[in-house]
């Protein structure tokens, strides 16, 4: 007697490296898909032995239409993206889920196994800081990075390059004449916040001063004690970059409190651009990240890695400097300005 397991269909993807949904579409819509790969689904339902359970084939077969979005917090900044997805989604027949992971890889790992379990059809992932996990993974469902490409993955991806927009934040508060320009980074254990920092430190080049840098975790609160230690060092800085707006707007506050003007004591820049950052005050200068266009063009992304018709797997878009009232050229402070030094 055989006791052995019939084949499944995850098993026939999962071998071919392609959708659930590809090998359902070779099967049943056939004329959907280039010969090429029809050729190769049957050839592998072929030699797998797959026989596909009529009966149940509509339950087991329908895709979801669903995509999972998971985000790390439910900050404004990742809520814009998921905005993104949303649009997208109603224009490609697609219902979004969200599910945020408080950066807690076991919780991010739960959510794959969701779309393993056919609960959605595939993930847009918006950050990780847990490429290495991933990695691991033996077989990934289907995935779209948005925002960053996830070290150590090689997954479809729409993103801006973080390294090269903090080189041009950095490099506008130097063409301003400042010469002490500060750091304010989000967490290292953020890839994103990583590759900010290589920007900071690019632009500075050989003029770089560490005691200048000072990590924070993206919150407000967090931009608002960097500050302070920042204008207690013995050189404080005339300009500050934050690696993003919330913090900026935090080093802004603890600026205020200090009884220092911005931006005529000292000038702040952010990044990404939350709607908050044209209305605060001052109005805050930062860096524009299309956060809605990046979720909507990952979602166009995910639908095509699903159907196998991606071409472009790599979506760079690009950022700019919106200048705003935060920031403004180098004036000394006095007989005693700290940053006329060299």
């Amino acid at each position: 007697m055989n006791d052995r397991r019939p084949t499944t269909i995850i098993e026939v993807a999962a071998e071919l490296g392609v959708s659930i949904a590809t090998v359902s579409r070779a099967l049943r819509r056939p004329e959907l898909l280039s010969e090429e790969t029809r050729a190769r689904v049957l050839k592998a339902v072929e030699r797998l032995g797959y026989q596909p359970n009529l009966l149940a084939r509509d339950l087991r077969l329908r895709e979801s239409k669903v995509a999972l979005v998971v985000v790390p917090s439910l900050s404004p900044f990742f809520l814009e993206v998921f905005r993104g997805v949303e649009k997208a989604a109603r224009k490609t027949g697609y219902s979004v889920l969200m599910g945020h992971t408080d950066r807690d890889p076991e919780r991010e790992h739960a959510f794959f196994d969701q779309v393993a379990a056919r609960r959605a059809d595939g993930i847009i992932l918006v950050t990780s800081s847990h490429a290495s996990a991933l990695a691991d993974r033996k077989r990934l469902p289907p995935v779209v990075a948005a925002l960053e490409q996830i070290d150590g993955c090689s997954l479809p991806a729409v993103r801006v390059d973080h390294t090269r927009a903090a080189v041009a934040a950095t490099q506008y508060l130097l063409d301003l004449g400042h010469k002490r320009v500060a750091h304010i980074s989000g967490p290292m254990s953020s890839p994103m916040a990583v590759h900010r920092v290589e920007g900071y430190q690019q632009a500075l080049g050989p003029s770089l001063d560490t005691a200048l840098c000072v990590e924070g975790d993206f919150t407000a609160r967090s931009g608002e004690l960097a500050m302070n230690l920042l204008l207690a060092r013995h050189a404080p800085p005339t300009a500050v970059f934050a690696a993003n707006d919330e913090m900026a707007i935090g080093a802004v506050r603890a600026a205020k409190m200090a009884g220092l003007r911005v931006p005529e004591d000292i000038s702040i820049i952010g990044f990404d651009d939350q709607r908050i950052a044209a209305l605060y005050d001052p109005p805050l200068t930062t860096v524009h990240v299309p956060t809605a266009e990046i979720g909507y063009r990952a979602m166009l992304l995910l639908e095509r890695v699903l159907n196998d018709s991606a071409t472009d797997r790599d979506i760079v878009l690009p950022t700019k400097i919106t200048p705003r009232g935060t920031t403004a050229p180098y004036r000394p402070r006095g007989p005693a300005a700290p940053d006329d030094e060299g």
